[in-house]
């Protein structure tokens, strides 16, 4: 099929979606199409299963106008992402809605080897929340650590730090659908990018600081090196302050290990006995909590602050986002953003504001789908696939 039309159908697809057009009149006006060739187009859509198109009932004479709509339902992923010690996976429908999910907990000393049986087991039972007549499109992974995205290959996550070179392709091709890795941080920062209209020619960066810490920056209207999987890993900088504690990478004296929850949890449970574990549950709990007193979280605040400041120094963001639970509180929000209004660096202060952290993963998950659910509707498109009359791809086969 040619490439004019591949993106004709995509046009349309995407007005539909998006709820510019209802009907096959507004696409004509919108696309600037002839009506024989958008009917042409709508129709093909509709064979293939990716729109509905539904008769409204008029009260007045005539012809009763059909209103189109997206078949949320026509393609599915499994999206998978870490919170806490948790791997949590959904089941998203072609609409980025969220059907349903199932979790694994891994022990920290989990192996490569078991944690392929779990991610097998995670996948195949979240697949099989979806519908019969959902075709099963990708399975995305969206993971903290260290990433060869190239390769498909999990290299390294201070959570599980006996897990080396987790191989995703190899793991997940019982599944016979294209299999993607992204970094959690930079799926996070190219969802926010969307959500909050970032400017096409505007610089951000992300900083997290929860369980771990890290960063994502996003420069010419795309996050930098999210292709490969490797940047701004400042929570494994190491600070030189020569208290030779062992971090969970498997060097000494990062910042993770004085700063990162993992490893300031004890510390923080002497201070506030009621801490909870989560990340959502303590961003709640220290929002209204009074830290100003707390040696733990000062001494911690004093190093990311500074870790922070100069990496605005190297990049020169236009706009930081700050999320994880310890920036909720409005105490340790004003250190930053008094830290870095002191550099020059910054247009305004104003971009400087908080990401409010919950559980919900949405900005990463619209970071991390949009791209392979844009690339099965192609493909689907392309192949001229009528609706399915049989489960495809149901990704029900037995785990190895």
């Amino acid at each position: 099929m040619e490439n004019s039309r591949i993106d004709d159908l995509i046009a349309v697809t995407t007005l539909v979606r998006s709820g510019q057009a209802t009907n096959r009149g507004e696409i004509s006006r919108q696309l600037g199409l002839r009506s024989t060739t958008v009917s042409d187009l709508v129709g093909q859509l509709i064979s293939c299963g990716v729109l509905h198109e539904n008769t409204a009932r008029g009260r007045g004479k005539g012809r009763p106008a059909a209103v189109l709509s997206l078949n949320q339902l026509r393609l599915g992923a499994v999206f998978v992402t870490v919170t806490d010690q948790t791997l949590v996976a959904s089941a998203v429908d072609l609409d980025l809605r969220v059907l349903g999910q199932q979790t694994a907990a891994p022990p920290q000393d989990t192996s490569t080897e078991a944690m392929t049986e779990v991610l097998r087991r995670l996948v195949a039972d979240t697949a099989a929340l979806f519908a019969p007549q959902v075709e099963l499109c990708a399975v995305v992974c969206s993971l903290s650590g260290l990433l060869d995205v190239g390769r498909l290959t999990w290299c390294v996550s201070a959570r599980w730090p006996e897990m080396r070179d987790l191989d995703l392709g190899d793991a997940l091709d019982e599944f016979d659908c294209p299999v993607w890795l992204v970094r959690n941080l930079d799926a996070e920062l190219a969802g926010r990018r969307i959500s909050e209209n970032h400017g096409p020619g505007e610089t951000a960066l992300l900083l997290h600081w929860g369980h771990g810490i890290g960063a994502a920056y996003a420069a010419g209207g795309d996050v930098v090196n999210r292709d490969r999987g490797r940047f701004c890993e400042i929570g494994h900088w190491r600070l030189g302050n020569g208290r030779d504690v062992r971090c969970t990478c498997g060097n000494t004296d990062c910042l993770e290990t004085v700063a990162a929850l993992w490893s300031i949890r004890p510390a923080l449970l002497t201070e506030f006995p009621e801490l909870p574990y989560s990340e959502g549950a303590i961003a709640a709990h220290l929002a209204r909590m009074d830290l100003r007193d707390s040696a733990v979280v000062e001494d911690a605040l004093v190093e990311v602050l500074r870790l922070t400041a100069n990496l605005c120094r190297l990049l020169f963001p236009d706009r930081v986002i700050l999320t994880g639970p310890f920036v909720q509180n409005p105490e340790v929000f004003s250190r930053f953003v008094q830290s870095l209004e002191k550099a020059p660096m910054l247009r305004s202060h104003d971009k400087v504001r908080v990401s409010v952290s919950d559980c919900s993963h949405a900005p990463e998950l619209a970071g991390a789908l949009r791209e392979p659910f844009a690339v099965a509707l192609r493909t689907l498109l392309e192949q001229g696939d009528t609706v399915p009359t049989r489960p495809a791809r149901r990704a029900q086969a037995p785990v190895k």
